[in-house]
């Protein structure tokens, strides 16, 4: 078992990045497409990286936070890549977890022209015109449903019991098995009351590993998405500093393109974090390495039907800045 899957055979998108035309930042040229894998590989890396005194649940949650991305991926996506049933839960789980027998495969690019098809045709595209206030467009803002439901409440102990971390073997350990399930459940959620009955089961150090996986999660989105605008030479470039939870972290040497990995483009930046409270010795660089695939649309926002059938409102999420990692992401 290798966790996460490194060449998973079905693609399922897990974050969606959206490329517009340096020039004209109404279009938008292209999507890029990171499968659920190497998202959450990005997310353990962070996390060993962020915190080096990372424990065993800690890496549990990390490698399993979204997980049902992959298990609970709609029907309706997988009928939109042209396939006439969804493939299994047991088919899923078993691909996502890179255990043999799984029989069915879905490519990035079937799976990603299948996406378009997803949001095209079913009502999951919604555009958002922004004027300025003397009334012209300034701006068109496009949300894009994932191909996933709530994928963090909805995740069941089953999801998460083949997972095995030498000898950590979650389905040994029920207590462990709920500890990491917290994590998993409430890592996209700040609703007080549910972190304190989480502690109140599990102790006040289910608060600390939630915080660490929220900063490892935004550290792998952020990053990766920097990778993929300045590759792309998209018109929203996130900036080459960044400064979320203990550490602040910056690009130590641009992305560079590697050699492609089969059908996935790859860029890898390298990066320097700063020193954590109470942490002493040499700070150690890290490459993250991103593979995604990358789709040309080249959309209009201006002209798109969506657009010219919708009121001309703001986004609820308007006051927030530009250019900012992740603002552009989506899943």
């Amino acid at each position: 078992m290798t966790i996460p899957n490194p060449h998973p055979r079905i693609f399922v998108p897990g974050k969606i990045i959206q490329v517009r035309d340096a020039d004209d930042p109404f279009v938008l040229r292209k999507l890029v497409f990171i499968s659920v894998e190497e998202h959450v590989r990005h997310v353990v890396e962070m996390l060993q990286w962020l915190f080096p005194d990372v424990t065993e649940e800690q890496r549990a949650g990390a490698a399993l936070h979204d997980v049902r991305k992959k298990i609970g991926a709609h029907h309706d996506f997988f009928r939109a890549c042209g396939r006439r049933s969804a493939p299994r839960e047991e088919h899923l789980r078993t691909d996502f977890y890179a255990e043999d027998g799984n029989p069915i495969s879905l490519s990035p690019s079937d799976a990603c022209r299948g996406f378009l098809n997803f949001v095209q045709n079913s009502g999951r595209r919604r555009l958002w015109p922004v004027r300025d206030d003397a009334g012209p467009l300034s701006e068109v803002r496009l949300d894009l449903d994932p191909p996933f439901g709530n994928h963090a409440a909805e995740v069941t102990e089953a999801d998460l019991h083949p997972y095995r971390d030498g000898s950590f073997v979650l389905a040994d350990n029920p207590q462990r098995c709920d500890y990491v399930l917290n994590l998993v459940r409430l890592h996209h959620s700040f609703q007080p009351d549910r972190i304190v009955e989480a502690c109140a089961r599990h102790g006040e150090n289910m608060v600390r590993d939630l915080y660490r996986l929220i900063v490892a999660d935004h550290a792998g989105s952020r990053w990766a998405e920097y990778v993929v605008q300045q590759v792309e030479a998209g018109a929203e470039k996130p900036e080459g500093v960044d400064f979320f939870g203990d550490a602040e972290i910056k690009v130590t040497t641009e992305p560079v393109v590697h050699e492609p990995d089969h059908e996935l483009k790859v860029g890898v930046v390298r990066l320097q974090r700063s020193r954590l409270p109470m942490e002493n010795g040499n700070l150690p660089k890290v490459e993250l390495l991103v593979r995604y695939f990358s789709l040309t649309v080249d959309w209009d926002l201006r002209t798109l039907r969506d657009f010219a059938t919708r009121p001309v409102k703001a986004h609820p999420q308007e006051t927030r800045k530009r250019g900012r990692g992740g603002r552009r992401a989506t899943a």
